[in-house]
């Protein structure tokens, strides 16, 4: 007989085969990738994988844990590999860069971060990496976080609007999204110079 327990609900079997959360995090934005957003389920995503549902369980518990979990993987990527001793100026428009840049490389992520809910990790460790450069370069943690906050925003409202066609076009008649975009980042950053900078 099978003894039952909360602490085994979840948990693959012996013989199955086994996943690790990477594995989990890109077929999920393969299946986003292929058949957008609208597609992917813990379902759909048990059955790319090749999987029974509890084995995917153990990794995680529904749709919404798995945005978060997809957009966690592109900010810790946009994080790493960034060159050292940047000015906060330089820090700012280099992860504005790289945020967008990943982005666009998925269909959808604009939604997908946009439904993802923040999670402990991105309070705790994501975020503060985010705008620590500017709390070393003197500005309080509320005008710190604010900054990178402000620069969030633009980064996933640009996306979400070069990532649809309509609301692409509209911009495409006005000006280059790239330059636009290039021309946004100077302006906060200027902005945090003049507003915060000559204070310190």
């Amino acid at each position: 007989m099978v003894a039952s327990g909360k602490k085994n609900v979840g948990r693959p079997r012996k013989g199955t085969r086994g996943l690790d959360l990477k594995q989990v995090i890109d077929e999920a934005w393969k299946i986003v990738d292929e058949q957008g957003i609208a597609k992917l389920s813990t379902r759909s995503l048990a059955a790319s994988l090749h999987v029974q549902s509890p084995a995917l369980y153990w990794h995680v518990k529904s749709k919404e844990e798995l945005l978060s979990l997809m957009i966690e993987d592109l900010l810790q990527h946009s994080l790493s590999d960034s060159p050292a001793g940047m000015s906060w100026q330089d820090w700012l428009k280099h992860i504005g860069r790289r945020q967008r840049n990943l982005l666009l490389s998925h269909r959808d992520s604009g939604m997908v971060a946009a439904l993802a809910p923040p999670t402990e990790r991105l309070r705790t460790e994501l975020f503060p990496k985010i705008f620590g450069p500017l709390v070393t370069a003197g500005f309080s943690a509320q005008e710190a976080s604010s900054t990178a906050g402000a620069l969030a925003g633009m980064v996933l409202g640009w996306v979400i609007y070069e990532q649809r066609r309509e609301t692409l076009e509209f911009v495409e008649s006005f000006h280059s999204p790239g330059e636009g975009f290039e021309l946004a980042l100077d302006l906060l950053v200027q902005g945090a110079q003049v507003r915060i900078a000559p204070q310190k």
